[in-house]
């Protein structure tokens, strides 16, 4: 039973150690972000708690944990983290009590984007394995009680699947209409350009120039909201939809429990594309810009269409839905970075429900220039007003796109932040790491891996995702931290890792003061208490 008295000791336990990890660590306890966060977590469990209410699924009861796989462990000694790596090490998220995993894409790909250019929707790509390693890996997860939800990418596939490289033939062909192919704006080419120097619109790749790319051999251009190795699916072809719809329930009948849908907002267009998008007139080109960008445009025409939702109700109603009436409920997560009264359309209605709620990334944002007090109740408080009622709550505070906590925010904020996350109401989601308190690398532009960087030379540094994609930091041991035998990583390994950012050295039972000893104490109560998960919420501000 959640009491008074059982949170004021836990508060006080909170409180404890972070006094202790700050005194390890040189970090000011009296600091503001501290106060403010333990008072935070005082408020929201006293207030939040309401006798009575249903019993709470899975999804709801325990952190979410992003694994970056190819970042996780590596058992091959190839620098590549694998499946076999992440079951080797499972019992890592039983010690610190985490019952789900969002697993990035481990699908067939050539890896333009690491695995988000998908050439097979339902073959493991061998750099991480076999299908057999993932029967074992989710038979091993499962046993242990721990959830499998799996990175799910319907807006494009990559230019080297099958239905792809058929649909580039020609024009009359099975797989003909499984893209987006348009021909060349007519007014460019009546002015006497080339075909392939008139793609039909002004639009721009989220990574940076023209969104069109040129195919000779259909003599059309096909639209790529990504990377040119990345073809937009077209979802206005029912066989499209039931193709994708076949992928996601050969997964759910390996046993997955669930998907993050990636980049859902972008899954349709307006369907006369012959026109522009407005230019953005707080857009501030960089120094050397080469290329246009994404933000230099309004995105109306390509974003956000009233057709993805009628896509998630029958993921919901044809697949979801059914596969969990075995008495193991099947979960839905979307992902778009787009403004609140857009995201909150994702949750659905009450009679046609869609995902179970898409990811928040109001806390995004939170760096040290702009930490306050008064900044983080406003980014919690406006995604709680916002929820639909009768829906649930979550929170991110980093992914494999953002900047690390304790290099965004600062390593001195690192214990408050994760205080933050887990306390809040609804479902929180960690990176992998951040329970360590793993910090960004430097790499340099002629090492550079993530294709975002390398087509933006004059300012990578800021395009640039590979800093928080290092690998993960087992032990304190050479070459490379426990992920792998080899030191030539797919990406350095963080030269921390000596210095106690490792999961071993951080062991409650070797230093019960450490980072991972409060994120194990923060997810093991929250998994206890329905004061922590559920309820309503009120503020204070500690500024004394």
């Amino acid at each position: 039973m959640d009491s008074p008295r059982g949170y004021l000791k836990l508060a006080w336990v909170i409180f404890l150690h972070l006094h202790l990890g700050t005194q390890l660590h040189a970090v000011d306890i009296t600091s503001k972000m501290t106060r403010i966060c333990l008072f935070f977590f005082l408020l929201c469990n006293f207030s939040y708690y309401r006798p009575g209410t249903a019993e709470l699924d899975w999804w709801q009861t325990s952190v979410i944990y992003q694994i970056y796989p190819r970042s996780f462990k590596d058992s091959d000694g190839d620098g590549v983290g694998d499946l076999k790596g992440i079951t080797s090490m499972l019992d890592h998220f039983a010690d610190i009590h985490v019952q789900a995993i969002w697993l990035s894409p481990i699908y067939e790909s050539p890896m333009a984007d690491f695995g988000y250019d998908i050439s097979n929707f339902t073959a493991i790509d061998p750099i991480f394995g076999t299908m057999e390693d993932f029967d074992e890996m989710i038979e091993a997860m499962h046993e242990r009680g721990i959830r499998l939800i799996m990175d799910f990418i319907p807006n494009h596939s990559s230019d080297q699947h099958e239905w792809f490289l058929e649909s580039r033939q020609n024009r009359t062909n099975d797989y003909a209409n499984y893209y987006m192919w348009y021909d060349p704006n007519p007014e460019c080419v009546d002015e006497g350009n080339e075909p392939e120097e008139c793609p039909p619109n002004n639009w721009v790749s989220v990574f940076s120039g023209s969104a069109w790319e040129w195919e000779p051999m259909r003599e059309q251009f096909y639209l790529h909201q990504f990377l040119k190795e990345q073809p937009d699916l077209n979802f206005r072809n029912q066989t499209v939809y039931q193709e994708m719809a076949d992928a996601m329930e050969f997964w759910l009948k390996k046993g997955v429990d669930g998907f993050r849908v990636d980049a859902i907002k972008h899954l349709y267009e307006v369907e006369d594309v012959y026109q522009d998008e407005a230019p953005n007139p707080d857009y501030e080109p960089r120094e050397g810009e080469q290329q246009a960008q994404y933000d230099s445009l309004y995105h109306n025409l390509t974003t956000d269409f009233e057709e993805i939702h009628i896509v998630l109700r029958k993921f919901r109603q044809e697949l979801l839905d059914p596969y969990s009436q075995d008495g193991r409920y099947r979960f839905m997560v979307t992902e778009a970075y787009s403004d609140i009264d857009i995201l909150i359309r994702y949750y659905g209605t009450d009679d046609e429900p869609e995902a179970d709620f898409p990811y928040n990334f109001e806390l995004i944002p939170l760096n040290a220039e702009i930490l306050s007090g008064t900044q983080i109740h406003e980014m919690v408080d406006l995604w709680l007003q916002s929820v639909p009622e009768g829906r649930w709550p979550n929170f991110v505070l980093g992914n494999h796109d953002n900047s690390r906590i304790a290099s965004r925010i600062g390593v001195e904020y690192l214990r408050a932040m994760n205080v933050m996350l887990l306390t809040l109401p609804g479902t929180p989601t960690t990176y992998y790491g951040e329970e360590i308190g793993m910090e960004n690398i430097w790499v340099s532009y002629n090492d550079t891996q993530d294709p975002y960087a390398k087509n933006n030379p004059c300012c990578w540094e800021e395009y640039t995702r590979d800093p928080e994609r290092s690998p993960m930091q087992w032990t304190p041991d050479p070459p490379s931290a426990g992920f792998s035998e080899t030191n030539e990583t797919w990406l350095p390994v963080n030269e921390n890792y000596q210095e106690g950012i490792n999961v071993e050295d951080q062991k409650p039972e070797r230093d019960p003061s450490s980072t991972m000893a409060l994120y194990k104490l923060l997810a093991e109560e929250r998994q206890k208490h329905k004061a922590i998960q559920q309820g309503t919420n009120r503020y204070g501000i500690v500024d004394e």
